[in-house]
């Protein structure tokens, strides 16, 4: 499968999970420039803002591994002209989702809620 075949159909699985807890998608691949947000939600009153990594292998490791201190930047970027551009004011968290999907398996979705806090 090609690699943004592979990312959609993650993003899709964690839209599907997040939405099976009860939260609200509130946009996927929300973009402000050259930064995009996979997901943006709404968990119990709380803005999350979530990154998405999707793998089929796990040659190289985990696929949160693959989110580093540099993509954890863009997200607190793009995150930062959401909550401008809504005027939120309110509480809002930074997750990652990584998902393994093997063919002939189900998907496997590991979520890691407050992953990182932001340095403003």
């Amino acid at each position: 499968m090609k690699k943004s075949l592979i990312g959609q159909r993650g993003e899709e699985l964690a839209a599907r999970h997040l939405i099976k807890q009860g939260w609200i998608i509130l946009a996927r691949n929300w973009r402000s420039g050259r930064q995009e947000l996979d997901i943006i939600a709404k968990d119990e009153g709380q803005i999350v803002f979530i990154e998405v990594k999707t793998r089929s292998s796990r040659r190289f490791g985990h696929p949160i591994e693959f989110i580093n201190s540099a993509k954890q930047d863009h997200m607190v970027k793009a995150a930062t002209q959401w909550l401008m551009s809504h005027g939120w004011d309110g509480e809002f968290r930074f997750d990652l989702i990584g998902v393994l999907e093997f063919p002939d398996e189900p998907a496997s979705i590991e979520h890691i809620r407050d992953a990182f806090f932001p340095f403003f």
